[in-house]
């Protein structure tokens, strides 16, 4: 396909085999740091070509990089051996005015990001003051002790003179749009995440020395795979506020509920060479993201008051059975009609169970549901089970719509875990008050969770992982790392979102927000 693909028609045929965007994060990696065992010096040395079977696309991946930040590679320059026809990735690719443009946009990234000499040196210093005495007692080593300490010079010279070169190309060295102040706003809000079946608009403010040729968004609609392409607008009509003001607007469709929608947007400088930029600039692996929900009644009459996931001696059903419990709490005077509501414990599936015709909750009264997956015991007995480990809770009406979601970590116990103040406040950890009044003043127990926390439920997850934020500290964006420090995603901050990570490899992530973090496995 390299080969024989007219250049006009190669990138958009290529996307379909190939992880374009990954494969010019890698050419550019692989020279600016000047790896001479490599593709882009040697061809056919150290990386692998995988193919992911989720997404049926190629992706090449570097691997053995020892052999980096050598002297006699600093003059390589940004579109080392693009020239020859046996670099096909290099010599293709590139030739594409397009594709071109996007492997600079992540060539000034990487150059800014991670040629930063200040930074370099200071993780090199860093990484010195871990290992010099180990290195210099070390009696097998190849290398001397005063190699070492001429390396540790050679490696700042090599990231400050190669910066210095990269930065002399005149393709390089071009002026690119500025974004700023990108945003996402559904009928909830700004932030919010949409309804099933509801657009959202992203608006950005972006500014140009050279004009502004044109802004696109990239959406997709799962953890992986191709982005779609949409044009974003300074018209006026597009929800970007005024026409020619500087901020433009585009639309990304509605989808069904548990959809994760990956975007991020372009903008290119009205030049000949259609300069490009990105936000975020680690576009296509780091991006914005919203969880597609259902939307939320104002004023909710009926709330989830209470649970019990362990429920070993606290209170037993009608057949003497101590199962796991929950308790709604009717808030208004009236009664309320619970026929056709639902409770669920799986974001993907909101109407897991639904009260059956003729139940309903007295005025200021409460109701207990029991969670046993053992209908024949009776009407108020739902099919599924809670989990002591954590998990999420829906409540929602029979057109869908949020009355409550609830989302817990590991529960004590013979605990419950209930609002306190009762109806109202936040879920605490307490004695139970089964079928009645849960106090008004919040007593936090031992290991109860601190003032600010990211709470995640499940924890091992498998399909859907639920993030709830405590407190007021936490700002910015959450950042979601593996085991190796990758980022695998950045969260904007929300109170509550639930996270598809059922296409995720099985391992250890990080979630961190400011000081807070937090670890989840994911099997």
């Amino acid at each position: 396909m390299l080969n024989t693909t007219p250049l006009t028609n190669l990138e958009t045929e290529i996307s379909e085999v190939m992880d374009l965007d990954r494969t010019l994060w890698f050419l550019a990696s692989e020279i600016a740091f000047s790896d001479d065992d490599s593709y882009v010096f040697k061809g056919r040395m150290d990386y692998y070509l995988y193919w992911d079977p989720e997404t049926q696309r190629m992706t090449p991946l570097e691997f053995d990089g020892n052999s980096v930040m050598k002297t006699n590679a600093v003059n390589w320059g940004v579109f080392y051996n693009e020239s020859k026809v046996n670099y096909p990735l290099l010599n293709r690719l590139l030739a594409v005015p397009s594709i071109r443009q996007r492997y600079l946009a992540h060539f000034r990234t990487l150059v800014a990001d991670e040629m930063n000499s200040t930074e370099f040196n200071a993780l090199v210093d860093q990484y010195d003051a871990l290992i010099n005495a180990g290195v210099q007692a070390d009696t097998k080593k190849l290398y001397s002790y005063s190699n070492y300490g001429t390396e540790k010079t050679a490696i700042k010279n090599f990231v400050q003179n190669h910066r210095n070169t990269l930065l002399n190309n005149a393709e390089m060295n071009v002026e690119a749009p500025v974004i700023n102040n990108a945003s996402m706003t559904s009928p909830n809000g700004i932030w919010a995440d949409p309804a099933a079946d509801e657009a959202v608009v992203v608006t950005a403010s972006i500014s140009s020395a050279n004009g502004i040729s044109s802004v696109s968004l990239f959406y997709c609609p799962a953890v992986y795979g191709n982005f779609s392409k949409t044009t974003m607008y300074d018209d006026g009509q597009h929800q970007d506020g005024a026409a020619n003001d500087g901020v433009f607007g585009g639309q990304i469709p509605g989808f069904s509920t548990g959809t994760l929608v990956r975007f991020y947007l372009e903008a290119a400088a009205n030049n000949t060479a259609k300069t490009v930029v990105y936000l975020p600039v680690g576009a296509e692996h780091d991006v914005y993201y919203y969880n597609v929900g259902a939307a939320w009644v104002d004023n909710p009459p009926v709330v989830i008051n209470e649970i019990m996931a362990s429920n070993t001696s606290t209170a037993a059903d009608d057949d003497g059975e101590f199962e796991d419990w929950i308790e709604l709490h009717n808030l208004s005077d009236q009664d309320v009609d619970l026929s056709g509501y639902a409770l669920s414990d799986n974001p993907a599936n909101l109407r897991k169970w639904e009260f059956p015709a003729g139940i309903s909750i007295p005025a200021n009264g409460y109701l207990i549901v029991w969670a046993d997956e053992d209908g024949s015991q009776g009407p108020l007995h739902a099919s599924f089970k809670l989990s002591a480990a954590g998990e999420t809770l829906s409540l929602v009406d029979t057109q869908g719509y949020y009355l409550d979601n609830v989302i817990f970590d590991q529960q004590t116990t013979d605990m419950g875990y209930a609002r306190v103040p009762n109806g109202t406040g936040p879920f605490v950890i307490q004695e139970p008050t089964f079928g009645a009044f849960n106090g008004t003043v919040a007593t936090f127990e031992p290991g109860s969770l601190a003032d600010n926390a990211i709470l995640v439920a499940p924890n091992p997850a498998s399909e859907v992982l639920n993030i709830k934020l405590l407190g007021e500290k936490i700002e910015g964006r959450i950042i979601a790392t593996d085991a190796t420090g990758r980022t695998v995603l950045a969260l904007e901050v929300q109170p509550l979102q639930t996270l598809q990570v059922a296409d995720w490899p099985s391992g250890v992530y990080f979630l961190k927000g400011g000081n807070v973090a937090t670890k989840v496995v994911i099997r």
